[in-house]
This record gives structure tokens, C-alpha cells and sequence, in this order.
């Protein structure tokens, strides 16, 4: 069966799924150590990023000057938020510089002398890793050896394995590929983008943790189409549409994104 594609399908829909928020919090509570998956060396991220120069861009904020630093904090803070107390609820007056030791601790700068926001405002924690066995697999639809396919990493980590996350991961009717834990701290937003057409993957999102100033858009004809999602609630985003994410509210935006290889679910 023909996969759809992105313009078939609608930009955001919920499924007729909830799952437990407080046993899914049980268990990451006591997963090991990880590292960030868009970050990990050799890992996905870091070979993603190797052959797509806007991913840092996108998912790490990461800002050539302080002052476009400082610029992102004031057009995307929010007035509850610790950044504007001392300032009488004004935003920030320029020179940034009278105000940088108030504000030290939301900007970081890396080992390239760049800066970054939040120290880290976007993490993920893998739940499946690269399936070497995978690699052999025929696919209806094929894609370059040159990009990284989502659908080799389907290998469930040995810590998900037997735990009622597991069962999250694994609970639609098509074959999850590739799953993780997405976390946005306040402040944190992700650019404009696409990831890939619908006929290649699609995606769900079930909310962990989340507020009232968290949200999505995906654009369709042009125009912006906006969704909130509450914790436990089984959305599918339509990752072949231009589409954002942000968190301007005071606590951090966890989600588990599930990559299927299929449209059984819809």
C-alpha cells in the first residue's frame, strides 16, 4: 500500500490513545546516565549534524554575538519568567553590557567562542539505538546512502526493555523506528523547518511534561496552523510540513516523539 504524502494528510491529529504520565515519570526517573542523542559523538546527532548544516542552528541556538544572545532572551522570554525580575517587568534596555551579571547564567559560551542559550535549551534521550541489522532491510521508500536513515535505529535500550515505557513506544499498529525523549527548557524554541515527507516516516508526540506557553505550528497554504497538546494525549505532527515548536513558559516541555514506518495509526 502507497504511503501518503505530506499534503494528504492533515497537520496535526490525535489519536484515540492516553497513556499514564506518572508511571512513564517512574521510569525515566530511574534510567542511567544518558547522553544527549543529538549531541553524542558517533551517535545520531552528531552524524546528522554532520550532513546538515542547520540542525545546531535549528535544535542548539547557538548565536554568533552576545548581543543576538541577548536579543533571543528578549523576544522570546516570557513575563513570568526569572529573566525579567530586576527589570520592573521592562524589557531590556540597551547597552546589554549594564546587565550581563544579572543574566550570566542563561548564556553559556562553547569552546568555538560561540554563544548558547540555557547552556543546552533542546535535549534528547534516546530509547532505541542503530540497528545494524536494519541496514540489509529493502524499503518501499528508498532514500540516498549519503543521509542517515531514521528507520536503522529501532533497537529498544536495554534499560526501556521490559518497562511500561517500552509498552508506550511500542503500542501503534505500525513498526516504531525511531523513539526518543524531546525536552525544551523555558526560553527554548525550534526554527522553522521540515524533517522529512510523510511516504518515509511519520511521527507522534505524547506529551510527558508541558504548560500553557508551550505550542506548535505547522503551515499549510501559507498559513500558520497552532496546537497545544496535553500531558498523556497521542498526537501526530506532520513532519513534512514547515513546521515549530517552543516553550515560553517557566517550566521545561518533555515529550516522547515515536518515528513509525507506517500510516496503519492514522
Amino acid at each position: 500500500m502507497s504511503l501518503k504524502k505530506r499534503h494528504d494528510l492533515p497537520p496535526f491529529k490525535e489519536l484515540d490513545k492516553t497513556f499514564d504520565v506518572e508511571k512513564i515519570i517512574k521510569v525515566v526517573q530511574q534510567m542511567p546516565v544518558e547522553v544527549d542523542d543529538l549531541k553524542e559523538k558517533d551517535g545520531y546527532g552528531d552524524l546528522v549534524g554532520g550532513k546538515t548544516a542547520k540542525l545546531q542552528k535549528a535544535f542548539g541556538l547557538k548565536f554568533d554575538t552576545i548581543e543576538d544572545a541577548y536579543k533571543f532572551l528578549q523576544d522570546n522570554d516570557v513575563e513570568e519568567s526569572e529573566f525579567r525580575k530586576g527589570l520592573n517587568n521592562k524589557r531590556m534596555a540597551w547597552d546589554f553590557r549594564n546587565y550581563v551579571k544579572p543574566f550570566e547564567n542563561y548564556i553559556a559560551k562553547d569552546d568555538t567562542g560561540r554563544y548558547e542559550v540555557n547552556g543546552s535549551p533542546y535535549k534528547q534521550v534516546a530509547l532505541c539505538q542503530y540497528n545494524p541489522k536494519m541496514e540489509d532491510r529493502v524499503y518501499d521508500k528508498k532514500i540516498p546512502k549519503s543521509r542517515l536513515d531514521e528507520r536503522h535505529y529501532n533497537k529498544i535500550k536495554d534499560w526501556v526493555k521490559g518497562t511500561y515505557l517500552e509498552e508506550v513506544i511500542t503500542s501503534f499498529k505500525s513498526e516504531t523506528t525511531r523513539a526518543r525523549i524531546a525536552i525544551m527548557d523555558p526560553g527554548a524554541f525550534i526554527a522553522e523547518h521540515i524533517d522529512y515527507n510523510t511516504d518515509y516516516s511519520i511521527r507522534f508526540h505524547i506529551p510527558i511534561t508541558t504548560n500553557k506557553d508551550c505550542g506548535f505550528y505547522c503551515v499549510v497554504d501559507g498559513e500558520k496552523v497552532y496546537q497545544t497538546m496535553k500531558p498523556g494525549s497521542c498526537w501526530f505532527l506532520n513532519q513534512g510540513l514547515r513546521h515549530s515548536a517552543w516553550n515560553k513558559g517557566t517550566t521545561a516541555r518533555s515529550h516522547i516523539i515515536v518515528s513509525v514506518d507506517g500510516q496503519d495509526d492514522l
